[in-house]
C-alpha cells in the first residue's frame, strides 16, 4: 500500500476546517478546477502551491515536500519491483538488511516497516529510485564480476562519509613516494597502526578509509578521486600484516597511474579476482625491487634471517605469491604475523 500523498491530507484539513474548494482556491490563488485536479491527484504540487498552501494553512512547506517526495519514491520503489519481478524483502536483502541493523551506518526510521527501510537505504545512497542506483553502478570499474552492486554501494557511501569528515594537507603526485617509504618503514619495524597510517595519508592530501564490509561481499579496496581528492577504501579482509600494505601500495598505484580515469569513476578490487597487472607489479616492485628480488632473494643461498634491506614479510609475501614457500612455512608465519584492528 503506497504512502500518503499530501492532497489526502489537505483534503482532511478543508474537511475538518469547513473550508470549500472555491474560497480556498481563492486563497492560493488558483481556479476551483485546478484545486480539484490537485486534489484529484491528476496533476502535481508545484513549488508555488506548496509554498501558497503553507501561507494559507500554517502547514510548513518542508513537511508537504517530505510528504511528496516519500510518496513519489514509494512509487518508484513499487514500479521497479514489479518490473523486476522481486518482492520487496528479496531485494531489501540485497542489501544485506540484517546486518544494516547491526551496522547503525543507517538512521532507520521504522525498523518494522520493510518499505520505510528501503527508502532508508536510498536515502542514505543519495539516490530518488532504484533504477538511479544501477546507473551509478555503471560508473564502476571492476576486474571480476560485481554479482552484489548493492552491496558494494552501501559500502562505497560508508566509505565516503567517512572520508568526507578527514582534514587534508595538500595533495602532490610526489607525495606518494613519501607515503611507499612510510608503509616500508612501518613494515620494516613490523608495525601496523591504522591511526597513524590514516593520519599519514590525510597530511599528504589522500582520504584513506578502513572500513568493515558487509559479510558475503567480495570487495577488498578500491580507489575514486572524489573531485580532485584522491581516496582510497579498503576493507579489513586482510588478516596480515603484508597483504593489507600490498593492499594499499596497491591503491596508490592506481593513484599514480590512474588518477584522471578515477576522476570519472570507481576503480575497484575485488576478493579471488585476476590479479590488475599494472597496479600489482608496482606494488610488488615497491615491496621488494625487481632487481633485487631476482639477484638477490631467487638464490638457493638466500636466508630470510639476514634481510635488512626490505622488510622480512614483503619478500616472503613475493616467494609465497611465486609459490617459492608454501604460505604455511614457518618464517612465513612468524614475519607476515596476523595484524589486530
Amino acid at each position: 500500500m503506497a504512502h500518503v500523498r499530501f492532497v489526502d491530507i489537505l483534503k482532511d484539513y478543508l474537511n475538518e476546517h469547513n473550508i470549500s474548494n472555491k474560497e480556498f482556491a481563492a486563497r492560493i490563488g488558483i481556479s476551483p478546477k485546478h484545486l480539484i485536479d490537485l486534489l484529484s491527484g491528476n496533476i502535481e504540487l508545484s513549488s508555488s502551491i506548496i509554498q501558497s498552501i503553507s501561507i494559507v494553512t500554517d502547514i510548513p512547506a518542508e513537511y508537504i515536500l517530505k510528504i511528496e517526495e516519500n510518496y513519489r519514491m514509494e512509487c518508484e520503489i513499487i514500479n521497479f519491483l514489479n518490473k523486476n519481478e522481486i518482492t520487496l524483502t528479496q531485494y531489501l536483502n540485497k542489501f544485506s538488511y540484517r546486518e544494516l541493523l547491526k551496522s547503525n551506518w543507517i538512521k532507520f526510521v521504522h525498523v518494522d516497516n520493510k518499505m520505510t527501510s528501503l527508502m532508508d537505504i536510498l536515502k542514505y545512497l543519495r539516490v530518488s529510485a532504484p533504477d538511479s542506483l544501477y546507473k551509478l553502478d555503471k560508473n564502476i570499474l571492476y576486474k571480476s564480476k560485481n554479482d552484489k552492486p548493492e552491496m558494494l554501494m552501501i559500502w562505497l557511501e560508508r566509505c565516503y562519509r567517512i572520508a568526507s569528515n578527514q582534514v587534508l594537507g595538500q595533495y602532490d603526485k610526489s607525495n606518494i613516494d613519501s607515503l611507499v617509504e612510510f608503509i616500508k618503514d612501518n613494515a620494516k619495524n613490523d608495525l601496523f597502526d591504522e591511526k597513524k597510517l590514516i593520519e599519514k595519508f590525510n597530511k599528504n592530501g589522500i582520504q584513506l578509509v578502513i572500513q568493515d564490509d558487509l559479510p558475503g561481499s567480495k570487495i577488498r579496496g578500491a580507489f575514486k578521486v572524489n573531485k580532485e581528492t584522491p581516496a582510497i577504501y579498503l576493507t579489513r579482509k586482510y588478516k596480515r600484516i603484508a597483504d593489507i600494505y600490498f593492499a594499499l601500495l596497491h591503491e596508490l598505484a592506481h593513484c599514480k597511474s590512474d588518477f584522471n580515469m578515477a576522476k570519472a569513476t570507481n576503480l575497484i578490487s575485488f576478493e579471488n579476482e585476476k590479479f590488475e597487472d599494472k597496479a600489482d607489479k608496482q606494488s610488488l616492485n615497491w615491496m621488494v625491487s625487481d632487481e633485487y628480488y631476482m639477484s638477490i632473494v631467487n638464490n638457493d643461498c638466500y636466508n630470510i634471517d639476514n634481510e635488512e634491506k626490505y622488510p622480512k614479510c614483503f619478500v616472503l609475501y613475493r616467494l609465497a605469491l611465486d609459490n617459492k614457500i608454501d604460505y604455511s612455512n614457518k618464517k612465513y608465519q612468524l614475519y607476515n604475523h596476523v595484524i589486530d584492528f
